[in-house]
């Protein structure tokens, strides 16, 4: 149980250390090459539904908010 507990605190250490590098600071970087495969992100109506921009967006907003209130 106790090695199941350290993996799970490991995992977790993991993800935060990597989840830092792979958040976008620029908005604009959003739009290129998204995972949803719009091309032209923003101008197609198919690519309002795509999660992944809302989310990448969105992202960006509560980094420039957070850094902003330092």
């Amino acid at each position: 149980m106790v090695k199941d507990f350290v993996f799970c605190l490991q995992e977790a250490a993991l993800y935060f250390v990597f989840k830092k590098f792979q958040t976008h600071k620029d908005p604009a970087e959003c739009f290129v090459n998204p995972p949803c495969g719009c091309t032209n992100p923003g101008k197609n109506p198919q690519c309002e539904d795509c999660v992944y921009l809302e989310v990448c967006l969105s992202n960006c907003k509560l980094e420039k908010i957070s850094l902003s209130s330092r």
